[in-house]
């Protein structure tokens, strides 16, 4: 007798190649990349905002041209409200629209604060903001730039 069968013998195929295995892989790697992520921004931001450039009143200064001279913008706080601060003074008429999570508004120039606004946003001056800043005279639009407003850096901690 023989002991050889005609029947074929089936073979499950080989784990690597299984897309479920890899599609779990896959989303394990993400998952672990985005937990990861949040302390390595936070991080990044901190530094940011160690080495940010600031103003007299602690916000973080952009230095801007308009119409051919240099001006410096302070986006700082008035109250827990943005009221960034143009250096030299704009001419009559110019508005800053400045646009955040806190919404989006367009300020004046207020002659009793010597700043654009405030904002009715409120905001927290210890947090970042990313912001897309416009100013504009007469429906014309001067400068424009997305930037962020580090909030106020603390001296006094371990940061250093």
């Amino acid at each position: 007798m023989s002991t050889f069968s005609d029947e074929p013998v089936l073979v499950k195929p080989d784990a690597r190649r299984d897309w479920k295995r890899w599609a779990l892989a896959a989303l394990a790697l993400v998952a672990t990349g985005l937990i990861a992520y949040v302390p390595f921004d936070k991080y990044q931001k901190e530094k940011a905002a160690h080495y940010a450039p600031r103003g007299q009143h602690e916000g973080v200064l952009v230095n801007l041209e308009l119409e051919g001279a240099a001006h410096t913008l302070e986006l700082t706080w008035n109250r827990g409200r943005f009221a960034p601060i143009l250096q030299p003074a704009p001419a009559a008429g110019t508005q800053l629209r400045i646009a955040g999570r806190f919404g989006d508004e367009t300020l004046s120039w207020n002659e009793e604060l010597g700043a654009f606004g405030p904002t009715q946003g409120q905001v927290d001056p210890y947090a970042h903001y990313k912001l897309r800043l416009r100013l504009q005279r007469e429906g014309r639009t001067l400068w424009h730039d997305t930037v962020w407003a580090y909030g106020i850096h603390d001296h006094h901690g371990h940061s250093h």
